[in-house]
């Protein structure tokens, strides 16, 4: 018998079981989009902690190219950070990403970086252990001003094909993590750190759908107009 093969949002799904994420109904339209030459799909859920969850896949035929990407973004009244996993798979190489995007500056607010970044360091050799050879560059540089938003622990990995497909237990193990700090979350009274998170949660949606690479391939596969609505509903 076979072993069934590894699917990155489906797994990824399976993580996040225990915060009952409620499906958001979307624009069929946009679900899914096929074209010749490629095809995308979009699901979208929430929860009382969670505004939205976005599960987005692309497949670009002729480069080739397959990007699988989880986003959360927290509830207003919260200062969790925003849930990032993405990977990108390409001939030869795939790329892995994971963060913790934080909502507050954690040098002013130290405590915010004890809370809920220190965690990543624990994921990160995790990751390592069970990556293992598969791993072949541990710390890629990102040249887009998207890497402004990151933690200083982000996880940013290259991958040979069979660790693409060993990446199981490391999502669940990211997504057993925020769980718990959704799960614990209480609102923020302070309205000063409030309006912060806010404001920082809003640049960082900003700066990621302004400065994403699939844009421009998208749009010359699916429109200007479809592509706009993909981004609007994903960030």
């Amino acid at each position: 018998m076979t072993a069934p093969e590894f699917n990155f949002l489906e797994e990824v799904k399976k993580g996040f079981a225990g915060l009952a994420l409620k499906e958001v109904e979307l624009d069929p339209a946009l679900r899914h989009i096929e074209v010749n030459g490629g095809r995308s799909g979009l699901e979208v859920f929430q929860s009382e902690n969670i505004a939205k969850a976005v599960f987005s896949a692309i497949d670009i035929d002729s480069l080739p190219v397959c990007e699988q990407s989880v986003i959360l973004w927290p509830a207003a009244h919260c200062d969790l950070p925003v849930f990032w996993c993405n990977l990108t798979q390409m001939p030869g190489m795939n790329i892995h990403i994971f963060d913790l995007i934080p909502a507050m500056d954690i040098v002013l607010w130290p405590q915010y970086g004890r809370r809920y970044l220190m965690v990543l360091q624990e994921l990160r050799a995790k990751a390592e252990e069970l990556l293992g050879s598969e791993i072949t560059d541990k710390n890629f540089a990102i040249t887009s001003p998207v890497g402004w938003a990151l933690s200083p622990c982000r996880i940013l990995f290259k991958l040979t094909d069979a660790g693409s497909e060993r990446l199981a237990p490391v999502l669940q193990a990211y997504c057993a993590a925020y769980s718990t700090f959704c799960r614990n979350a209480v609102p923020a009274t302070d309205s000063a750190e409030r309006d912060y998170a806010a404001r920082r949660r809003e640049a960082v949606r900003r700066l990621m759908k302004e400065n994403d690479p699939g844009y421009p391939l998208m749009v010359k596969l699916f429109g200007e107009e479809r592509t706009a609505q993909v981004f609007d509903i994903v960030f």
